[in-house]
């Protein structure tokens, strides 16, 4: 058995997909997802599901909201107006756009609906926040770091 330690450098293909079947990324024809354990590259229930497979293994796993994105929080639906956005008329309910924040950084926000009143609502959760995830994986390898990469 391969020691699981914090800071192994993991190498795995995966497929991910909603409950519905629809894939929304796959590894499969590219280059394998290389990541380091224990430094929070991955969402949770992700590294937790790797760190129990040897190389080699394959596994399917699903992780509900609370071990991917988490729950969508009704906290981060903001109303605006919509005059307040540059080319306002041509947003579309379900468009993903970036929008300026307070702190001057750029987030990424749902278009949810454009209201009659001048005012656009927008929601700020990850754009898959709320769903459970299935995952297909195949574990390549994992390689204990040298110590360069825990100061990267």
């Amino acid at each position: 058995m391969t020691a699981i330690s914090l800071h192994n450098t993991v190498t795995v293909h995966y497929t991910g997909s909603f409950d519905n079947g629809e894939v929304f990324d796959s590894t499969r024809g590219r280059t394998p997802l290389t990541y380091v354990e224990g430094k929070h590259e991955v969402i949770p229930g992700f590294e937790a599901a790797v760190s129990t497979m040897e190389p080699g293994d394959k596994k399917k796993v699903r992780l509900e909201p609370k071990d991917a994105y988490g729950e969508s929080n009704p906290q981060l639906l903001y109303q605006m107006p919509t005059t307040d956005i540059p080319n306002y008329e041509d947003l579309v309910p379900g468009e993903m756009i970036y929008l300026m924040n307070d702190e001057g950084y750029q987030q990424l926000a749902r278009v949810v609906h454009v209201q009659d009143d001048g005012y656009t609502i927008f929601d700020f959760n990850h754009p898959m926040a709320g769903c459970a995830l299935n995952f297909e994986l195949e574990l390549l390898s994992r390689e204990p770091n040298t110590g360069d990469e825990d100061n990267a």
